[in-house]
C-alpha cells in the first residue's frame, strides 16, 4: 500500500463520509448510494488476487484501508466486505459490488442466526459459517431484529434454513472469529483515533476561567491516557493483520481485539466525560464513533473469548512461568516476515 493510494482513499472518505452524511447512513438513507461511491473506488477488491480482477494485496499492505475506514465513521463493513470478496475470489465467485458483512452464526440454533451484525441492514450480503459450511446469505431473505447500538444499520439477522445462500463452499484454512476480530480490531482502532483527534479538537476550542481546559493538568491527563489507549489498539490492531497472505493469525487476531475492546471502552468514557453533556447530544459527532465501539466491543470474539484462547494457547506451552510467557509473546503472539 503506497501512501498516495492511502491518501487517495482518505481524501475520497473525507467526501463521503462527512459527519451529516454518516448521520444518514446510519439513518439508512443514502446507504446504497454511498456504498455504490466507496465500491467504485476500487479498494473494497484490494484482497482480492491480481488474477482474479483484484490489487493482489496482502493483509497487512490493506490494514490502512481498514483503519481509514474506522476513522472515517463509514456505516458499512469495509473490512468485512474486502475480506469475504478475497474468500470468494478463492472459491470461484466473482463479485459484483455487493457490500458483505461476516459474522459468527449463533450456536445451538435451528435456523442460521447471526446476532447484532455490525453493519448488517446496510450489507447486501451476509457471509457466515454453518454446519462446516461457509454460506453466502442474502440479507432480504432474513428475519431482522434492529441492532442494540445502531438500529437502522446494524441488525441481528435469522435465516430458516441454508437453502436461501446464493453461494456455500467449503474452506479449511479460514477462522471465521479471526477474521472478524482483525477487521473489528482495525475499524475500532480507526474510531478511537477519531475520538482522540475530536477530544483534542474541544478541549483546545473551549474556554474556562478565560483559558482553555486543555491547559489544565486533569483535562490533560486524561488525554495523555486516551492517546495511549488509542496508540496502543492500532499497534496492536496492525498486529492483528499480520500475516503472509490475507488470512488472519487466530492468536494475533484474539490478541488485537482484546487490546481493543479493552481500550475501547476507557476510550469512550473519557471522551465523554471530557465533552460533558454536549457529547451525547446529536449536535455533537461523538456518539457515532462511540456507540460503534461498543458495537464491536459486544460481537464477533468477546473479551473473555478471545482471552480464553490466548490462555488455552499458552497453557498448552507446558505451564506459565516468565520465561514460558515471553517465548509465548515471541513466537507465538509477534510476527515474523
Amino acid at each position: 500500500m503506497t501512501d498516495s493510494l492511502l491518501e487517495g482513499f482518505e481524501r475520497a472518505l473525507a467526501d463521503l463520509c462527512a459527519d451529516e452524511a454518516v448521520r444518514r447512513s446510519e439513518a439508512a438513507e443514502g446507504a446504497a448510494g454511498q456504498w455504490a461511491a466507496i465500491d467504485a473506488l476500487g479498494y473494497t477488491d484490494a484482497l482480492v488476487p491480481a488474477e482474479c480482477g483484484g490489487a493482489g494485496l496482502s493483509l497487512p499492505e490493506a490494514f490502512p484501508l481498514f483503519l481509514a475506514a474506522g476513522r472515517a465513521g463509514l456505516s458499512h463493513p469495509f473490512a468485512e466486505t474486502a475480506i469475504a470478496r478475497a474468500m470468494l475470489a478463492k472459491a470461484g465467485r466473482e463479485s459484483t459490488g455487493e457490500c458483505i458483512a461476516i459474522a459468527p452464526a449463533a450456536a445451538g440454533c435451528q435456523h442460521i442466526a447471526c446476532r447484532n451484525v455490525p453493519g448488517g441492514a446496510l450489507a447486501d450480503l451476509v457471509l457466515t459459517q454453518w454446519r462446516g459450511e461457509w454460506l453466502l446469505l442474502p440479507v432480504s431473505a432474513a428475519m431482522h431484529t434492529p441492532g442494540i447500538y445502531r438500529p437502522l444499520a446494524s441488525a441481528s439477522l435469522q435465516w430458516q434454513s441454508a437453502d436461501v445462500a446464493v453461494f456455500r463452499f467449503r474452506d479449511d484454512d479460514a477462522d471465521l472469529l479471526a477474521l472478524c476480530n482483525a477487521a473489528h480490531a482495525a475499524g475500532m482502532a480507526g474510531a478511537m483515533q477519531r475520538v482522540l483527534a475530536m477530544s483534542v479538537t474541544y478541549v483546545n476550542d473551549r474556554q474556562q476561567f478565560g483559558r482553555a481546559i486543555s491547559q489544565f493538568q486533569a483535562m490533560q491527563q486524561e488525554l495523555s491516557v486516551m492517546a495511549e489507549q488509542a496508540s496502543s489498539s492500532v499497534f496492536a490492531a496492525r498486529l492483528g493483520c499480520a500475516a503472509a497472505g490475507w488470512l488472519p493469525d487466530p492468536l494475533r487476531a484474539a490478541s488485537a481485539k482484546l487490546r481493543a475492546c479493552e481500550a475501547g471502552e476507557r476510550v469512550a468514557a473519557i471522551a465523554h466525560a471530557v465533552h460533558g453533556a454536549i457529547g451525547i447530544t446529536e449536535e455533537l459527532a461523538l456518539g457515532l464513533f462511540t456507540r460503534r465501539l461498543h458495537e464491536w466491543r459486544s460481537v464477533g470474539g468477546s473479551e473473555t473469548g478471545c482471552a480464553k484462547l490466548i490462555g488455552d494457547a499458552l497453557f498448552a506451552q507446558s505451564g506459565a512461568s516468565s520465561q514460558v510467557i515471553l517465548d509465548f509473546a515471541r513466537t507465538q503472539l509477534a510476527f515474523h516476515a
